[in-house]
């Protein structure tokens, strides 16, 4: 297994190098300069205007540009953020953690939710509760996470005032895990459940379909015939099987999962990687926006190797050489 990890992570190399040089040509292309802030300053100078843009390689040609990224990226220099004048990993490293509390929690919450609705749905096709079932994960595909938000706030925040209507943590209180980790939990009782409730739908119709095809399979008809009775059927013979989609829908939704958490940060103005992201978008802060998707895109590639690996877990017939 660790040569099979060590090849793939050689592989992720390329598709980073990709990545960078896409994200990196989008934002050359786009329109503004992440200086423009500082040219409408009527008392800036020509001289200080040619600073700072040295200060920031902005000066150079593009592909220069590009090339001094990739070498202090590689030596874990993600670079400065222009208006907030800090080290861009820095300002990630300080909000990474609310985004991953947010992210990871509400996505153990759609597998708890998710999965057993699947089973039940499965093993009784057609009943009211497949019905049921059905209608509950589609409406989690259809309705937009940020919408599920401004509903749950407009009545458990402002009519029954039973949450905090924004933060992850009370003003004046720690953002501390350790030492404040009840008001915390209070704070992030409805994003989670957004996240939570929106995200179980798929990986509830992917649990079921692949349940629905298990179950017809020949082991499981054998099973059935030695005796064996139907809980240990379906959840020691089938479940296990019927996992492996599902796994692969959970390295794939990574990418839609911290979106949604993003989204998510903004409506709830909690203090993540989303909101920050935000703020550098409306400010052009190239070399902030540059950084986020970039760690964005390592923590995805990263998920999916994870989501590799744990196949020869479930699926014993996989083997990782």
């Amino acid at each position: 297994m660790g040569k099979y990890i060590v090849r793939r992570l050689l592989q992720q190399i390329p598709i980073l190098i990709g990545v960078s040089i896409l994200l990196f040509s989008i934002f050359q292309l786009a329109p503004g300069s992440p200086l423009a802030s500082f040219y409408a300053d009527p008392n800036m100078t020509v001289e200080q205007m040619q600073k700072l843009e040295e200060a920031y390689g902005l000066n150079k040609s593009g592909p220069e540009q590009y090339l001094d990224y990739i070498t202090n990226m590689v030596q874990g220099n993600f670079g400065s953020s222009i208006q907030l004048k800090q080290p861009v990993s820095k300002l990630i490293g300080e909000r990474m953690w609310a985004t991953f509390y947010i992210a990871f929690v509400s996505m153990i919450l759609s597998l708890i939710i998710a999965i057993p609705i699947g089973v039940i749905s499965a093993t009784k096709q057609y009943s009211i509760f497949d019905t049921a079932g059905t209608v509950f994960a589609l409406m989690g595909i259809s309705i937009p996470a940020f919408f599920f938000a401004l509903l749950l706030i407009k009545k458990f925040s402002i009519d029954i005032r039973w949450f905090p209507i924004s933060g992850l943590v009370t003003p004046g209180r720690p953002l501390s895990f350790r030492t404040n980790f009840p008001d915390i939990f209070k704070h992030s009782i409805l994003p989670l459940v957004v996240l939570g409730l929106t995200g179980a739908g798929s990986f509830m119709r992917y649990t079921r379909s692949s349940m629905l095809e298990v179950i017809r399979q020949d082991y499981i008809r054998t099973a059935r015939a030695k005796g064996l009775k139907e809980k240990v059927v379906i959840y020691k013979h089938a479940l296990r099987n019927a996992l492996i989609p599902v796994i692969t829908l959970l390295g794939a939704s990574l990418p839609t999962l911290f979106s949604g958490a993003l989204m998510t940060e903004m409506v709830f103005v909690l203090p993540g990687i989303g909101k920050l992201q935000h703020q550098a978008v409306l400010q052009r802060d190239y070399p902030l926006m540059m950084g986020i998707n970039m760690f964005l895109a390592i923590f995805t590639l990263f998920g999916n190797l994870i989501a590799d690996i744990s196949y020869a877990f479930v699926d014993p017939r996989i083997r990782l050489d």
